[in-house]
């Protein structure tokens, strides 16, 4: 028998637990010959330990590229509105580091960096041109078979 078992049991309510951020996976880089340990978001698609970079500055983060495909009369699509997210962790430019969206119009290397707040201004047009544009095709007549 048990000396406690007539004292009620209290059940204190559990405290609210918040999962801490995901910290960046650890990878393997090479700077100047020597192979190092960096953070590296989960969204990156580099190969770090395939670049033997010159100094740590030089190491970049990129993401899946996105496209959309219009197609064109010649036949072949061309590619525009492409965007992956892009970070210079080391970087001491306006980003100070920060990750950004990459944009580019067209496949043309001319690339835009959109922050959180002008990267949504940005969609937010892109949306509504979408809207614009899918009720241009709602005024055509139906296609026959």
């Amino acid at each position: 028998m048990s000396v406690l078992h007539d004292v009620p049991t209290q059940q204190s309510p559990a405290p609210a637990v918040t999962p801490p951020p995901p910290s960046p996976r650890l990878v393997a880089a090479v700077v100047r010959g020597q192979r190092i340990a960096v953070p590296c978001p989960s969204w990156c698609v580099v190969d770090h330990s395939a670049e033997n970079l010159a100094d740590l500055p030089d190491l970049s983060h990129y993401g899946r590229r996105i496209s959309l495909a219009v197609p064109q009369f010649s036949g072949d699509p061309e590619l525009v509105l492409i965007a992956y997210m892009a970070q210079w962790p080391w970087a001491t430019d306006e980003h100070e580091g920060r990750p950004y969206v990459a944009l580019e119009a067209c496949d043309s290397g001319d690339v835009t960096e959109l922050g959180k707040r002008t990267g949504r201004a940005f969609a937010d047009r892109a949306l509504a041109h979408l809207a614009a544009f899918a009720a241009l095709v709602d005024q055509l007549p139906e296609e026959s078979a």
